[in-house]
């Protein structure tokens, strides 16, 4: 199942689910284990904008979890996190305006979106607490003197995280390429299954010191460069292909 939101043409927003021209509406949220279809009632996907495909009360994003990121050591025992705070999340087809003239740059992951409040929950339990799978653009900026590029100036102006244009249920991450483009340059390339911890043993661990809310994203980390890092200029383009879903191209202006 593909689910999105939208806006149609009377202005009103809603949950819905792909059907291959058509969207189904949903009633009320996707955030329950009976999904309410209005099935006589499809609405065509061409007549239709885009939204973010959920409103996150909050992004968590992991930096150096693939296997030869920039910075990894062995001592590392758990995860590296951070924030991007809900005012950054923008839709598959928004332009993003470069907050600062600090060197900016876009990252591709797959991001995880959480099905139901979770806290302390086990690995056994765990496809209960995902909805599913959306492609990722982790927009970053150097930060002022000298602070880390984790924090908030850096990670969550508005913009900052662009969502795919559906989640997707069924989705199997297990093999699926993971590539990203400035422009036509390729910058990461990686496989989805290497990751050094896993979507699910992320999540575990996280609700084990931090309450998760349906509806938020869970953003799993880069795969690693290809090239080095180049920064987005106005009319530059950063491109998100995870195999599996159509192309995250987000534009960028000053």
């Amino acid at each position: 199942m593909k689910i999105l939101r939208y806006k149609n043409e009377q202005g009103d927003i809603s949950y819905g689910i792909l059907d291959n021209d058509h969207i189904i509406p949903i009633v009320d949220t996707p955030f329950t284990d009976n999904i309410h279809l209005l099935e006589n009632r499809p609405i065509s996907y061409d007549k239709c904008v885009l939204l973010a495909p959920c409103e996150p009360t909050k992004v968590i994003a992991l930096a150096i979890n693939y296997e030869g990121a920039t910075g990894q050591t062995k001592d590392m025992s758990e995860p590296l996190v951070f924030l991007k705070s809900n005012n950054c999340i923008a839709g598959c087809n928004e332009n993003v305006k470069i907050a600062f003239s600090s060197e900016t740059w876009g990252e591709a992951e797959l991001g995880v979106v959480i099905k139901r409040k979770a806290k302390n929950i086990s690995l056994k339990d765990i496809k209960k607490y995902i909805l599913g799978y959306v492609p990722v653009n982790d927009v970053s900026c150097e930060n002022v003197d000298d602070r880390d590029h984790h924090l908030a100036r850096s990670k969550s102006a508005d913009g900052y995280c662009p969502l795919g244009h559906w989640i997707d249920t069924e989705y199997d991450y297990h093999g699926k390429m993971i590539e990203a483009y400035h422009n036509e340059t390729l910058i990461r390339r990686g496989r989805a299954d290497k990751m050094i911890w896993s979507p699910e043993k992320i999540i575990v661990w996280l609700s084990s010191w931090m309450t998760l809310y349906p509806g938020d994203v869970i953003s799993t980390g880069a795969p690693v460069r290809t090239r080095d890092r180049l920064y987005l200029c106005d009319g530059d383009t950063y491109t998100v292909k995870i195999e599996g879903f159509p192309d995250l191209v987000t534009s960028f202006y000053e």
